[in-house]
């Protein structure tokens, strides 16, 4: 017995305090607003994209599809459009095209080399950041 109660009472009282305490903090946590979205740490990758799709081809890769007011559509760039230079790398197949475009850091631009109608043209590209959102 501690100061005249049971001890199972002391207990249970006991118990039921910390409890009480514990739900008092979960539902004060709980009713605080998030932190605020914050940009992206320094060191933290930020995809790129220049707002093309492209299908494989024997030199290269050719724009298929090009975003509506993309940075692609914007420079000057055409669907049938046949890259073969990203910022003086040969592009060999459609996954190679994809990985140095999503490496480029947006802001920056991307000098790409095209055939178009048999002659060569070059287009620097703005390149975007990519929209990483969910959708729901």
């Amino acid at each position: 017995m501690r100061l005249g109660i049971p001890e199972r009472t002391y207990c249970m009282s006991l118990l039921w305090r910390r409890s009480l305490v514990l739900c008092a903090f979960a539902a004060s946590c709980a009713s605080q607003d998030p932190p605020p979205a914050s940009a992206p740490a320094a060191d933290s990758v930020v995809p790129g994209t220049i707002g093309v799709l492209v299908a494989p081809a024997s030199a290269g890769v050719v724009v298929a599809a090009l975003a509506a007011n993309g940075p692609a559509a914007e420079a000057g760039i055409r669907v049938g459009d046949l890259v073969h230079l990203y910022n003086g790398v040969s592009v060999l197949d459609t996954r190679q095209f994809y990985r140095l475009v999503l490496d480029s850091a947006p802001g920056s631009r991307a000098e790409l080399e095209l055939l178009r109608d048999g002659a060569v043209v070059r287009i620097a590209v703005p390149v975007e950041e990519m929209d990483t959102a969910p959708r729901g």
